[in-house]
């Protein structure tokens, strides 16, 4: 029988960014995705991710699914939650709006699950936002702590003020630039995944202060400090911006990586690693004596000796253990001991002329 001669092409694999994975390195993300999986899926390599919830195609059409390649720059797995949702019929369309009804719902998928960094694959408006940053405090009010990369652009000074006190004290990088990826250009989505994947790839304890940022090869906007320009109410406000240091190079660096809550990038995450690593939840259900006091005392002595004495992310954790009632044992964590980050460095000098 004959047959029509044909020509399949067929992709057996992705090829993804290189980077490498550091400490707390779980990503969850939200966002649309090319498929019908809306069931919370781990994936630990970009090619499981793509060969699920599709290839990137038009960018911008399913932003969850232009990041994927982005976050794993840095990230151990991504735990994603898919909010596309499709017509019925033959040929059905896909809803890849990100409303706050969808917001909320793929909030609550992710209600006291374990992961570090939450990206949202879309810019949100200040109301979801709001939404964002509450179930966030919650979920660190809950020992769930996890960071935030978010994305945001306004047109004046004035609407970044208003958009950034939506964010709380669970954010580690809100992006107001687009990058260059070496000579690639980025939409804001896929550069706020990249930088995801980026902080993603850095151990807990490193700041992104006066720190190049990798493979950037060009950001847009370039902004201003002059007084009144954006680039200055950006830094009045602690979003951390991007600027050229050497364009020769390609050596584009953050200005500073202070948050909206005074805290640098590095306390923000080595406060969570540590909270995370207190596994006092194995005290549950336990008798409130002596013993288990004795028996959480250890468990919190274990983490300083690991986090102070030997990674060396803090300078001292100062805490004690009282039991309240017969029920209920408090753990105050009294101090977490920061070293500061440099950020002024004066160089005296003379000259003599003989």
């Amino acid at each position: 029988m004959a047959t029509e001669p044909k020509i399949e092409v067929i992709q057996d694999s992705v090829t993804t960014i290189e980077g490498n994975t550091g400490m707390a390195a779980s990503i969850a993300v939200i966002g649309a995705f090319d498929s019908e999986v809306t069931d919370l899926t781990v994936c630990n390599t970009a090619a499981v991710a793509h060969s699920i919830f599709g290839t990137t195609g038009t960018a911008g059409t399913f932003k969850g699914t232009d990041a994927i390649d982005y976050l794993f720059y840095g990230a151990s797995q991504l735990l994603v939650c898919n909010i596309t949702t499709w017509s019925s019929g033959d040929n059905p369309t896909a809803s890849t709006t990100i409303t706050n009804e969808k917001l909320n719902a793929a909030l609550a998928k992710l209600h006291h699950e374990e992961f570090d960094i939450l990206v949202i694959a879309d810019e949100l408006a200040d109301a979801s936002q709001t939404i964002v940053t509450t179930w966030l405090a919650n979920e660190f009010k809950d020992k769930f702590p996890h960071g935030q990369v978010a994305q945001l652009t306004k047109a004046t000074t004035s609407a970044y003020t208003t958009s950034v006190a939506t964010f709380g004290n669970n954010v580690y990088y809100i992006n107001t630039q687009t990058i260059t990826y070496n000579g690639t250009t980025l939409d804001l989505n896929r550069s706020t995944a990249y930088i995801a994947g980026v902080i993603a790839s850095m151990d807990v304890n490193r700041s992104l202060t006066a720190k190049t940022i990798p493979n950037v090869t060009g950001i847009s906007p370039e902004y201003t400090f002059e007084s009144g320009d954006i680039g200055a109410k950006l830094m009045e406000l602690n979003v951390p911006i991007m600027k050229v240091r050497n364009r020769r190079k390609n050596n584009y660096i953050c200005v500073n990586s202070l948050l909206p809550n005074n805290l640098d990038l590095y306390i923000n995450r080595t406060r969570d690693y540590v909270l995370n690593r207190i596994s006092v939840e194995t005290q549950l259900g336990e008798p409130s004596n002596d013993i288990t006091l004795e028996g959480i005392e250890n468990i919190i002595e274990n983490v300083k000796n690991n986090c102070v004495e030997e990674l060396h992310l803090l300078e001292d954790i100062i805490y004690h253990v009282e039991k309240r009632t017969a029920t209920c044992v408090d753990v105050i964590i009294d101090k977490m001991v920061f070293a500061g980050i440099i950020t002024d460095i004066k160089i005296h000098y003379s000259i003599e002329v003989q």
